[in-house]
């Protein structure tokens, strides 16, 4: 096993596992019930960490990471659904109004 990616947010660490999991790379994460022990810890011995399993997908697997986390953080701009017209907040993938996911163009 490699570990892939780390962060204080365990959000953000089950967020890059969903990316892993949309791409069949298999991984999981380690050191989730950790940050109770912040204290008797550094800080960044406590932070989750997302590792996979078979070294071969390391590269692939921090490379799409990295996309999806660089496409989170441009998407500040709100969107028009195209299926009803209706203007949705920027942290939102879904139309609240016709439930119509968001179509992501390429950029």
């Amino acid at each position: 096993m490699r570990k892939v990616y780390s962060s204080q947010d365990v959000n953000l660490v089950h967020f890059a596992r969903s990316v892993l999991e949309a791409h069949q790379i298999d991984s999981v994460i380690l050191r989730e019930q950790l940050a109770g022990a912040v204290g008797g810890l550094a800080p960044l011995d406590t932070w989750p960490e997302l590792w996979v399993h078979d070294a071969d997908e390391l590269e692939q697997a921090r490379l799409l990471i990295a996309a999806a986390m660089t496409m989170s953080e441009t998407q500040q701009t709100a969107w028009i659904c195209h299926a009803c017209g209706e203007k949705i907040e920027p942290q939102f993938t879904q139309c609240w109004q016709c439930d119509t996911e968001q179509v992501m163009t390429a950029s």
